[in-house]
This record gives structure tokens, sequence and C-alpha cells, in this order.
């Protein structure tokens, strides 16, 4: 019966380490998504200016 408390103490601390990951990986998604969209409006607003200059 004594084992279970650190087994107990280290799955919790497990779970915690899991929890703290999956939020922080979420968070740079969420961030590279920001990134990717900002880039990818920069490089059509490019495209139209080329457009205007073509004519």
């Amino acid at each position: 019966m004594e084992i279970f408390g650190p087994l107990i103490a280290g799955a919790l601390g497990i779970i915690i380490v899991l929890v703290i990951s999956l939020f922080i990986i979420e968070e740079g998604v969420r961030r590279g998504m920001r990134k990717a969209r900002a880039d990818e409006r920069a490089e059509l607003a490019a495209m139209e200016d080329e457009d205007v200059y073509e004519d």
C-alpha cells in the first residue's frame, strides 16, 4: 500500500505536464495560423498591386 502514494503523485505530475504542454502547443498553432493568414493576405495584396501596375 505504501507504493501507491508515489505512483499517484507521479501520475498527477505527468498529467499536469501534459496539460500544460497541450496549452503551449495550441498557442503555437494559433500563432502559426495567424502568421500564415497574414502572409497570405500580404501576398494577395502584392499580387493585386502588380495587376494595377501592369495595366
